[in-house]
């Protein structure tokens, strides 16, 4: 499923479900971030990979937002930022953050940036 156009390169970004360590998520990867097995049996980008946007639906687990919904992504690959709603250690305190594309790691979290 096309979600969007990358920020990086202008491909299409599609979702792709996975399970990875009995976990069910989807990853959101641009066409053109090919990954494949190298000799040490671990996933690296191929040769012909020419974009590295990448980003897994469960990339804000740390902060217990379990997924990054594909609506989500639309709109983040729509508006270049959006708004996400956070919890707190003990999953007790909320709180909102805005997110942006990130070339290295996917999508970063606005932490100095306050969302009215």
């Amino acid at each position: 499923m096309v979600l969007g156009k990358c920020p990086y390169c202008g491909g299409a970004v599609m979702s792709q479900k996975l399970t990875i360590q009995g976990q069910k998520v989807n990853l959101y990867r641009c066409e053109h971030a090919k990954k494949e097995r190298d000799i040490n049996d671990d996933y690296v980008f191929s040769s012909d990979a020419t974009c590295r946007f990448r980003v897994y639906s469960n990339t804000f687990l740390r902060w217990n937002k379990r997924s990054l919904s594909e609506y989500e992504m639309k709109q983040l690959l729509k508006e270049g930022q959006i708004a996400v709603r956070l919890h707190g250690r003990k999953g007790t305190s909320e709180y909102f953050k805005y997110i942006i594309p990130d070339l290295e790691y996917g999508v970063s979290i606005l932490w100095d940036m306050e969302v009215a």
